[in-house]
């Protein structure tokens, strides 16, 4: 028996997939930038005695990296202070705990990598480099999650509960509502409240003559938008600090969540941190009523979850 082949949309995939392989490839970097920092702290304790001061003294600016043929990353402990006297690190525990952040150097993660490094020449098939110890140490805010992130994340969960709703109310002079476009209509007003029915804010538009305003309309569009920018607010400062996560490798924003089951065909419905629509893992939002009733030409409606 055959069926029908399926579609699917050539330009989306082709999108998806370039996407998703630039994200790796920024994630790698980010993982190498990582590695470098890792690098130069290994090299503090161990000069240091892995005593947990920041103020703890020692001299090394500079670590030599050196790569083999197979373009793999090792140390031979040589480093530099800033008069530029050669030393040598000790073989400890803590040098061969570089390995691991070694082994994520590479050449396809080379611009992390070489912005950092200076480069000294080849010597019997190895290349060699000076890592600047003082520039990798120097994470980037970004690399981490940044305290404007996380306030705004507060900010999001200390407000009262979403959906928020806005509401347009248009009146006369004598404070009557009227439609609005009646032309006795001086007054709007767009009240937002929240899930709970609470007013989370309100703007006003007098345009009762050019005493108001000599662009009435134009002052109502602009204060819909800002209202309507309020209302979805929370919403996409979630969507975005969700997406934000994934695309810098670290969450996966689109890992799906198990919310429950549909109450009218009783399909499992997930939700994911980009997407709070109730989605079956098919991908599917809509049913067509329960399992006795499927089939039989009835309308697809919404997901329910059931309660």
């Amino acid at each position: 028996m055959t069926a029908p082949a399926y579609r699917f949309d050539a330009q989306n995939l082709a999108q998806a997939t370039t996407q998703a392989r630039d994200r790796v490839h920024r994630a790698e970097l980010r993982l190498a930038r990582v590695a470098c920092a890792q690098i130069a702290a290994a090299v503090r304790d161990i000069l240091t005695d892995d005593v947990p001061r920041p103020d703890t003294p020692f001299d090394a600016i500079a670590l030599r990296l050196t790569t083999n043929r197979d373009q793999e990353f090792s140390v031979d402990g040589t480093y530099w202070t800033a008069d530029g006297t050669e030393r040598y690190l000790p073989n400890t525990i803590a040098l061969d705990a570089m390995d691991e952040a070694l082994a994520v150097l590479n050449q396809f993660n080379r611009a992390a990598w070489m912005p950092l490094c200076q480069y000294e020449g080849e010597h019997d098939g190895e290349s060699h480099y000076r890592l600047d110890l003082i520039k990798a140490a120097a994470l980037p805010a970004e690399y981490a999650h940044s305290e404007r992130l996380t306030a705004i994340r507060d900010r999001v969960d200390a407000a009262t509960q979403s959906p928020w709703t806005v509401e347009e109310f248009v009146c006369n002079r004598h404070g009557g509502l009227v439609a609005s476009d009646d032309p006795d209509a001086v007054h709007t007003d767009f009240v937002v409240t929240d899930a709970d029915d609470i007013r989370v804010a309100e703007i006003a538009v007098n345009h009762d003559g050019p005493s108001d305003t000599d662009q009435p309309a134009e002052d109502i569009a602009a204060a819909r938008a800002n209202a309507q920018l309020i209302v979805s607010a929370p919403q996409d400062l979630r969507y975005l600090a969700a997406l934000l996560d994934h695309v810098c490798g670290g969450k996966d924003a689109e890992e799906i969540h198990l919310r429950g089951f549909c109450a009218h065909c009783g399909t499992a419905l997930c939700t994911s941190a980009v997407s709070e629509t109730l989605t079956a893992l098919d991908g599917t939002t809509h049913c067509t009523g329960s399992p006795r009733t499927r089939g039989r030409g009835t309308t697809p409606f919404p997901h329910v979850l059931l309660h």
